[in-house]
């Protein structure tokens, strides 16, 4: 989950007893810490030279190669969810939030130092090739993914529409390669009951219950719940309401704290943000119309991120049910900060906790009513049947929530 925001520079100057050992002490930090920016400076220095002397080829350019340090630096980090993009990476990070792209059209994250699956949109080349959620890539045109970072991964699998990109799925018990043609991908972050099978909207018009799929957070996503939700609530009257953030990775956080104040009491907290200093800072709810009715949220293991910080408000301060499986326990926010060279760094500066301190994060959120097991490595009719199971149960928790007093 990304945040965007510029950069600021906070100066905290403090005068306190010991004035001057403690200025000494701070001098001598900061000028050992000079001392090894300096070296590093240097080293940088040091290999570029050598690369343009000695380099049996001719060298890249020197944005390329400073492009590449960066990248290094960056990846030093150890964090897999901080990252820096250069511009045409960041161009394509702008063109995501709006919601269109050029590729094969899957959400993709890393677990396990490895490349995943996360969901393929309905109808697109990736769908109708057969990739599933949970299956894991080893080969994006032969490139090995091992220790590859997730905007790399990205950038590889995209192109211009009608070009062809060859991936190697591993799934339990198969290896095998897919070759996509790449096309432009519209995303719709919000669904209706319109996406669910005959019988189901019947069961679901008949007991006056609503349905609402959110895939991901991009920039319209609060626009487009607003709206589905005056259709459900003020048209048609429904009673309760299922949202289903199943296979969601996430997304903007803003976005995701919009949505969340359609249905959490104005003043509420919807998540606690902890930054490195441990200084804690709560996101509360804003006015407006709210959903009013009980609230079943469905999750899987790759629900994940901002999903999460919904799926948790909804729980702690709105009184909603959770039903599925262990959501994916990404419990930290990542700040875009926009870059001279017209690229950007992802830094993870925050970690969150749900609105009762729950940190999620390499742990996830365990389900009110569990139901279900995890996608990975599961043959097409096995997922569909877990689907179909948990979104059952679901509805039979909404119906006993709508009948109880309130």
């Amino acid at each position: 989950m990304s945040r965007v925001r510029p950069v600021t520079i906070l100066v905290v100057a403090a005068l306190v007893g010991g004035v001057f050992l403690a200025g000494f002490g701070a001098g001598q930090r900061t000028a050992a810490a000079r001392s090894a920016d300096d070296q590093g400076f240097s080293l940088l220095r040091e290999i570029l030279n050598l690369a343009r002397r000695e380099y049996l080829n001719p060298a890249p350019d020197s944005a390329k190669l400073f492009d590449g340090a960066a990248r290094g630096m960056v990846e030093a980090l150890g964090d897999p969810y901080t990252r820096y993009m250069d511009a045409g990476i960041y161009k394509e990070f702008n063109q995501d939030v709006r919601g269109f792209f050029f590729g094969i059209g899957i959400f993709i994250e890393i677990r396990d130092a490895q490349l995943i699956v996360v969901q393929p949109i309905e109808g697109t080349p990736a769908y109708l090739a057969g990739l599933r959620a949970g299956d894991r890539i080893r080969l994006i045109n032969k490139v090995g993914t091992d220790g590859m970072a997730l905007q790399e991964a990205v950038t590889r699998i995209r192109g211009p529409a009608g070009s062809k990109v060859v991936l190697r799925i591993a799934r339990p018990g198969r290896t095998f390669d897919v070759e996509i043609t790449r096309a432009r991908i519209q995303v719709v972050s919000v669904q209706s009951a319109a996406s669910l099978d005959e019988a189901v909207r019947r069961q679901l018009a008949a007991d006056r219950l609503g349905y609402l799929r959110i895939q991901t957070f991009r920039d319209e996503t609060p626009q487009e719940v607003s709206a589905e939700l005056d259709r459900l609530l003020y048209r048609e009257n429904v009673r309760g309401l299922i949202i289903d953030l199943r296979s969601n990775g996430g997304g903007l956080l803003n976005e995701a704290l919009e949505v969340a104040s359609h249905f959490v009491p104005q003043g509420r907290p919807v998540l606690h943000r902890v930054g490195r200093d441990g200084r804690r800072s709560t996101e509360r709810a804003g006015g407006g119309r709210k959903a009013g009715v009980p609230v079943v949220v469905l999750v899987n293991e790759f629900s994940a991120s901002a999903s999460e910080i919904l799926a948790g408000a909804l729980r702690d301060s709105a009184n909603a049910r959770i039903v599925g499986v262990k959501t994916f326990g990404k419990g930290v926010i990542q700040s875009i900060f926009p870059l001279s060279s017209g690229g950007a760094a992802a830094i993870t500066t925050e970690k969150y906790l749900t609105p009762a301190d729950q940190d999620i994060h390499g742990k996830g959120i365990t389900p009110d009513v569990p139901v279900g097991d995890r996608l990975e490595g599961k043959a097409e009719a096995e997922v569909t049947r877990i689907q179909a199971d948990q979104l059952k149960r679901a509805i039979e928790v909404l119906k006993q929530r709508v009948a109880q007093p309130r």
